[in-house]
Parts: structure tokens; C-alpha cells; sequence
């Protein structure tokens, strides 16, 4: 498809539009459903995140490493969300303590870059591992992320692709326990559930 713009002067330029291709749409996991496989990596000295890990690399570990002693709590996150964004980390952050007592761990899984990064662990003023989704991987395989339904198309405010707000608690049998996706920006994943579902999966 061609658009044609004209600006101010009566030049004309011609945009050729690219069509979005379809993709099949996934479906976030369910209570109940195993959690999608990823695997945490050392990636030129930058911890990232990958479907898939080199048996030759020393460095990664995967979703079963992490819950084989302890539930997971698992959070996406984009500092792009704009006044959810604080929110959102304030809760991560209320919550750490708590999942930790509990024998949990949580891990945040971001698209910022490293020095972003950085800046988002000196907000939350803990040593909570926050990991550098590479090129949406994992977050398209929960559900959460999708190029041609993107959530700029529906919410004001944002224009990046950005993550699904979502947070997920996978216990010890890498069974999903709590699935929290917000679509619609207007919510708040549920602490004492998460406890809960933290609790049931040890």
C-alpha cells in the first residue's frame, strides 16, 4: 500500500506502507500449564535471556536450574509504560522481600538496554537479577509481546513495542501457579496470591 503526504510547500512524497504479516497469535500460559522454556546467558558480558543455549555455553542456565530449589516469580517490565511503569516496579519491589521469606526468587525480564538496566536496579535499591530480553524472545513465547497485535495500537501514550504488563509464578514442577497479564493497563498483580502460589509451589 502507497500514501501519499504533502507538506506545507506542495511537495509530495510517496510512503510505501509495509503490511503486517499475521502471525499466529499465543496465548499467554494458564494456571495449571507448564511455563515456556528460556534460558538466562551471559551474552558478551551482559546477562540476556534466549529460547535456546549453546551446550558448549558454561554460562546459562535454564528455566529448570532456576525452579529446581525454588518457586519463580517471573515479571515483565518496560520503563515505556509511562505512569504504570513506577507502579508496577514499586509492587516488584514491596514484594521481594516477601517472596524471598517465602523461599521464592524473582526475575525481571526487560527490553531496556544494560545502562537502563542499571538504572532501574538503583531504583529498586536490591540485588534482584533483571535480565535483558533479547529481541522480544521470551516474551513473545509467554503471550506477552507481539508484533503485529501491538499495544501501541490500543493504548494512548505509547508508542514502542513493549511488553504485556505480566507477572508469573512457576513453581518447583515448572507448572504455572499465578498468571497475571494486563492487558488493558488498569490493574495490579495480587500479593497475597502471589504468596500463595509461591507457597503451594515448593
Amino acid at each position: 500500500m502507497y500514501y501519499e503526504i504533502e507538506d506545507e510547500l506542495g511537495n509530495v512524497s510517496t510512503l510505501q506502507l509495509k503490511q503486517r504479516v499475521a502471525e499466529e497469535q499465543i496465548e499467554p500460559p494458564k494456571e495449571g500449564e507448564l511455563a515456556p522454556l528460556f534460558y538466562l546467558r551471559n551474552e558478551e558480558g551482559l546477562p540476556v535471556t534466549s529460547l535456546t543455549a549453546a551446550a558448549s555455553d558454561n554460562e546459562s542456565r535454564s528455566v529448570l536450574d532456576l525452579v529446581h530449589f525454588k518457586p519463580l516469580v517471573l515479571s515483565f517490565y518496560c520503563n515505556c509504560w509511562g505512569s504504570y511503569a513506577p507502579k508496577h516496579l514499586e509492587a516488584l519491589k514491596a514484594l521481594a522481600p516477601k517472596v524471598d521469606a517465602l523461599g521464592g526468587q524473582l526475575l525481571i525480564l526487560t527490553n531496556e538496554s544494560q545502562k537502563e538496566i542499571g538504572r532501574i536496579a538503583r531504583k529498586l535499591e536490591t540485588e534482584l537479577p533483571i535480565y535483558h530480553d533479547k529481541n522480544y524472545n521470551v516474551a513473545r513465547s509467554y503471550g506477552v509481546f507481539s508484533e503485529t497485535s501491538p499495544i501501541w495500537d490500543r493504548i494512548a501514550g505509547i508508542s514502542d513495542e513493549v511488553f504485556t504488563p505480566s507477572l508469573f509464578v512457576l513453581g518447583r514442577d515448572r507448572r504455572i501457579g499465578y498468571a497475571f497479564v494486563d492487558e488493558n493497563f488498569d490493574n495490579a498483580p495480587d500479593a497475597k496470591t502471589i504468596l500463595k502460589a509461591i507457597y503451594d509451589g515448593r
